[in-house]
Order: structure tokens, then sequence, then C-alpha cells
């Protein structure tokens, strides 16, 4: 395996000049939705392109951290982003996974050395561990390593043991290779699940009867909650945090924090979020020519992966790549990894002061929030909200009433129409807060979507 820097950056960064920055890659935005923004159109051409030529299928880089001496690759494949095909049901037009492009993606991983996949119960809304299943058994099943996670979402303990035994039937698999506690957001839902209801020994018990083989947990709480479960009297296998150069300082919880408790306790950390959704995919000019200014051909992307990849205690990095080009670009960035520098460090620290002066919504469309039950498509609405403010598209409605207020204004609502069908738009919101618990970023969702539904009812007034 190549060998990872283990240092950790403490400079004190100087904030700069706010300057513009994109962070929604394609792979999450509408092609009829995508622009450069605030990216110049000009310099566009001049950017790195992913090099995708001679993808190699024997450079993966791979970790032995495992307590069960797995060779895991360091590129994890995350489910929850597989291709959708919009299809009709009686319900009406949904969008299910679409399993000819899943199978091709999933093939083209196996091929190039991808032997972690990661899903969960709720992901497309319960369809992607059945098509993970289906994807996988057509290989040797010593081949490839299974996670999939108890959702919190459970009604009671015999609800969770009849989950967890469906998860098996839906993966036709008669043990997991991983296992987590999936989502752990409050003390209140880990005490009630884990603890009152006893399925952390039940789960244990799997283990100790071989149908688990490494039980960790995902993280999406506070500090408190962090420290009391990696404190259990438990050994840990593995706990999947948020990481990525943005998150490292500047997380719920700092990953750079979490990461440093668990490598003292000898627990390999599982990254999720390397990219924040797809928004660290894409970078203003200024942030490009700093990273152009150290390695000239890498992407935005690359230096994402690159640096949640260079430290020594992460077991795998998961993505969920959506299309074929995603997949290609990360196998080769990780075959092999090469680790990145305190120097560069530093560049990525400089650039996160500039990335953080645009106030966004920070959703990743993880979709954990849908379906929601009045129809409203809280992860669009966001994304659109994001995109028009890195577009410097949302006027100052406090402002002078002058022709940009006037041309944003018609760009904001032109977009939002064109991007949210009538019926999926902020105002449907009642604020029933069912969305609210299950989002991993901790957003105050029915606030966030008053607030872009009163941006919009004031623009139409102008």
């Amino acid at each position: 395996m190549s060998k990872k820097n283990n240092s950790f950056n403490n400079n004190k960064i100087t904030r700069r000049q706010a300057l513009k920055y994109m962070g929604l890659g394609a792979a999450v935005i509408p092609a009829g939705m995508y622009l450069s923004g605030c990216v110049n159109k000009s310099n566009e051409d001049n950017r790195p392109k992913p090099d995708l030529d001679n993808i190699p299928t024997d450079k993966m880089t791979y970790t032995t951290l495992s307590r069960t001496g797995d060779r895991i690759s360091l590129l994890g494949f995350g489910t929850m982003r597989y291709p959708t095909i919009e299809k009709e049901t009686p319900q009406g037009i949904t969008n299910v996974i679409d399993q000819e492009k899943a199978e091709k993606l999933v093939d083209y991983a196996m091929a190039h050395g991808i032997n972690y996949y990661d899903t969960a119960w709720m992901y497309h809304q319960g369809e992607s561990e059945i098509v993970t299943g289906k994807l996988l058994k057509k290989y040797p099943r010593n081949s490839f390593y299974i996670a999939t996670k108890l959702p919190g979402s459970v009604q009671s303990r015999e609800d969770a043991i009849a989950t967890y035994h469906r998860q098996m039937e839906k993966l036709q698999m008669d043990y997991f290779d991983y296992y987590l506690l999936h989502s752990l957001y409050s003390d209140e839902m880990y005490q009630r699940i884990y603890h009152d209801w006893g399925m952390l020994d039940y789960l244990l018990n799997e283990k100790k009867e071989g149908r688990i083989r490494n039980l960790g947990w995902s993280f999406h709480g506070d500090k408190a909650l962090f420290d009391r479960v990696v404190n259990e009297p438990v050994q840990w296998d593995f706990v999947q945090i948020q990481m990525n150069y943005i998150d490292w300082k500047y997380g719920n919880v700092p990953a750079e924090y979490m990461y440093e408790e668990l490598t003292k306790r000898n627990i390999p950390a599982v990254i999720m979020e390397p990219l924040l959704g797809s928004r660290m995919a894409k970078v203003s000019d200024a942030v490009m020519d700093m990273m152009r200014s150290r390695r000239p051909n890498d992407t935005p992307a690359q230096w994402a992966f690159r640096f949640v990849g260079s430290y020594p205690n992460v077991l795998t990095v998961l993505s969920g790549m959506t299309e074929m080009e995603h997949l290609q670009e990360n196998i080769k960035t990780y075959s092999p990894i090469e680790p990145i520098s305190e120097d560069d460090k530093v560049m990525l620290a400089e650039a996160t002061e500039i990335i953080r002066t645009y106030k966004i919504v920070p959703c990743t469309d993880c979709k954990y929030c849908v379906p929601c039950p009045y129809g409203v498509d809280i992860p669009g609405v966001f994304l659109y909200y994001n995109k028009a403010t890195y577009e410097d598209n949302v006027p100052d409605t406090g402002g002078e009433r002058d022709a940009g207020f006037g041309r944003k204004s018609r760009n904001f609502l032109v977009g939002y129409e064109q991007t949210i069908p009538e019926l999926e738009r902020a105002n449907h919101c009642i604020n029933c807060g069912e969305c609210e618990p299950t989002c991993p970023q901790r957003i105050r969702i029915p606030d966030e979507m008053l607030r872009i539904d009163n941006l919009v009812k004031q623009l139409k007034t102008v």
C-alpha cells in the first residue's frame, strides 16, 4: 500500500478577501440547469480535465486496517447515488434505480479493484440494498465486502430485528462484512434503540455468531454523543465519519477531532462525503489557481480525494459515483494514491477560508429528507438556491431596486420555475418537521423552506 502522511496542519489561516466559489458538481445538477456560474466561462477550457485514458486495473491502493484482516480498496463504492430513471407507478412518476447503468458501474468497479460496497436500508427509498445484492450476486462472495446499516427509523426492538433479517434477504447474503448503527444523530435515539431496546447487545451477539464480521457506526450528531459512543465498553471495528478539507476544521463536529480520537483508540475510519455531495468538485478561478500552482493537472475532485485518502487510519473513502466518468477519475486518483503534502494542506486550508465566505444551505443531496409527505423536493430546492447563490443571482431584497436587482430577480425566478415543478416548491412545506431529524447536516429544513419561499414571494411583487 502507498505510504500515507500522518501529520496534521495546525497553521493559523488568515481570512482572505471573499472570492466567489462554485461547489455543485454536474452530477447533482440537472443538465438543463448546469451553468458555469461564478466560474469564468472564458477560463473553463483552461481548467484541468480528468485523465480518463488508460485507467489501470491493477494499481488500486489497499488498506489492511480491519481487525478481520480484510484487504480493502481505498476507494469504496457508495450506493446512495446510483443513476436513476423515471418510471410511472400507480402513485405517479417516480425515480427508480437505472439497473442497466448501475450494473455497468459496479462491473467496472469490480474490474478495477474496488471491493467495498456501502449501502443502507433507506437509500433510494429501500431499493438500493435489493439492487446491490442483485448486482454483486454474480461475483464470488469472497471477492467483495458489503456494508449496510440498521436504520434509526425502526419503531421497536421487534421491528429492528425484523429489519436486520430483511436486509440479509434483500442483499441475498447470509452475513454482513461491515454492519453499522446508522446515522447516530441524537443521544435519545441512540439510548432508545441500542440500550433501552437492547439492540447493541443483539448486534454484538450477531457478531459473536459470525453473521456480522465487523461492527461499527456512522455519525451525524454532536460532540457529546460522539464521545459517549466512542467510549462505550465495546470493541468497535470501524466508525464512519464525514471528512473533507472543509469539515476538517469546520464540521458540526470537526473531522480532525473525530479522526484523532479514533486513531488514539486504533479504530479505523471510513470516510463519507469527501466532496460534500459534489459541492467541492467545482471551485472558483481563484481557488483553482491556488490548486494549479501546486499540481497543474489535478482537478478539484482529485485534490479532495487525495486529502482524505492520505491519512493512514482511513480504511476506505466512500464515493457515490453516478456517472462512469466520476468512477474512472476516482479510480485513477487512488491507483495508486499520491499522498498529500503538508504544504498542500496549508493551501487547502486557505482555500477553505475562501469557500466559507459563501453562505449557502449546507445540503449534500443525500436525500435522507425525502420523500416529503407533502411532495416538496427538499434537496432540489436547496440545490437550486445554492446554484443561484454561486452565480450571484440571489438579489438583496433590502438593497437598491436598480437594474442589477431586476436582472437577478428575473434570473432567480425563471430558473426556480424551470427547475422545480410547481407542486414540489418550497411554498408547499407546512412545517411538519418530519424531515428535520433525519438530516445529517442538521439543517433546519422548515425554516430554510420558509426563507426561500418568502424570497420568491418578495421577488414576484417587485
